[in-house]
């Protein structure tokens, strides 16, 4: 899927916050957005799926003859998914990169990119269900969302550190 968006007089994130904890915004003289989205699914073997979901982005806002990078807006992503059943079994190993981001209109600040791994263990009988997941398996520390105040100090939102749960469904 190829995108291209030609904005005029567009509200966007400045990268701070109000007081009530939402984020602010900013209107803009233009912007343009443009990239390329892939998604694909290749089956290897009658039980093993990988899965494909990426994408491209390119972005610029102009603002008083100035251009720079949107805010919270990388320019890849990338998330990798193999899938193996067997029987009642299913194996699930799931990646995602993501590359820098800016946090500040001036694009001095950013947010680093990052890969994380997570895991997920399904079985199932008749209509019981049980799941095991294990999210940040390489414990990677990591930031999705961040900002600059009006003193310039920076602050990021940590993301959670490796984590389990556990699920069980029935149906009826």
């Amino acid at each position: 899927n190829y995108f291209y968006m030609d904005f005029e007089n567009e509200r966007v994130l400045n990268g701070q916050t109000g007081p009530n904890g939402l984020a602010l915004r900013s209107k803009i003289d233009n912007s343009t957005r443009t990239g390329i989205e892939f998604f694909g699914e290749l089956f290897a073997l009658k039980n093993l799926k990988f899965t494909n979901n990426s994408s491209y982005n390119y972005s610029i806002i102009k603002q008083d003859n100035i251009e720079f990078t949107p805010i919270l807006t990388p320019k890849f992503i990338i998330n990798q998914e193999m899938n193996y059943s067997l029987k009642n079994l299913t194996i699930n190993l799931s990646a995602r990169y993501q590359s820098d981001s800016y946090i500040n209109f001036a694009n001095s600040e950013c947010i680093q990119n990052y890969f994380i791994l997570n895991a997920r263990i399904d079985y199932n009988i008749k209509n019981y269900y049980a799941s095991l997941f294990v999210n940040n398996l390489t414990d990677v520390d990591y930031f999705n969302k961040g900002e600059v105040n009006e003193d310039g100090l920076r602050s990021y939102w940590v993301q959670t550190a490796r984590n389990v749960y556990f699920s069980l469904r029935c149906e009826f």
